[in-house]
C-alpha cells in the first residue's frame, strides 16, 4: 500500500461526500470493513456503513463535512474534520427542524487493497446532541 494510492482512496472518499451519495461512499469501504463512531458504536460490513451514511444524510440533506490535510503513514491516514449541517428528520430522537449542527472531530482510516478496511470518528456526541436538541442541559445556577 503506497502513499499515492492511499490519497486517491482519501480523494474518491472526499468527492463521495461532496456528491452526498451514501451508494458512492458506501462503495470506497471495503465490503468487510468497519466503522466505528461514538453516534454508532462498531459497524461491520458495506450494507451497514451504507446505513450509517444514508442516516446522517436524512438528517442533515445539506451536510458538509470539511477535512484538514490528512497525516499518512501507509497502510493508515489520520485527519481532523469539520461538520456542518441543518436538522430536517428525526436524529437519534426528535429534533427541531431548521437546527444548524456544528461539530469538529477526527477519524483514522486504515486501508487496504479493497478500500478503506476500517474507519474510527472521535467526536463530542453530546454536543452535537445538544446543538440539535435531542438533550437538554439545565443552566448553571
Amino acid at each position: 500500500m503506497t502513499r499515492a494510492v492511499i490519497e486517491q482512496y482519501l480523494a474518491d472518499h472526499q468527492a463521495a461526500f461532496l456528491a452526498r451519495s451514501a451508494d458512492a461512499l458506501a462503495a470506497t469501504h471495503a465490503e468487510t470493513g468497519t466503522f466505528e463512531s461514538p453516534a454508532h458504536g462498531l459497524v461491520r460490513g458495506r450494507d451497514a456503513i451504507r446505513a450509517i451514511y444514508r442516516y446522517w444524510y436524512d438528517a442533515f440533506p445539506d451536510l458538509m463535512l470539511v477535512w484538514d490535510t490528512p497525516v499518512i503513514e501507509p497502510p493508515r491516514a489520520a485527519l481532523f474534520w469539520k461538520f456542518e449541517g441543518t436538522t430536517t428528520g428525526p436524529f437519534f430522537g426528535e429534533v427541531r427542524p431548521g437546527t444548524a449542527v456544528k461539530m469538529s472531530g477526527a477519524a483514522e482510516y486504515v486501508f487496504s487493497d479493497d478500500g478503506i478496511q476500517s474507519v474510527r470518528h472521535i467526536f463530542d456526541f453530546s454536543q452535537a446532541l445538544v446543538a440539535a436538541g435531542v438533550l437538554k442541559i439545565k443552566p448553571t445556577s
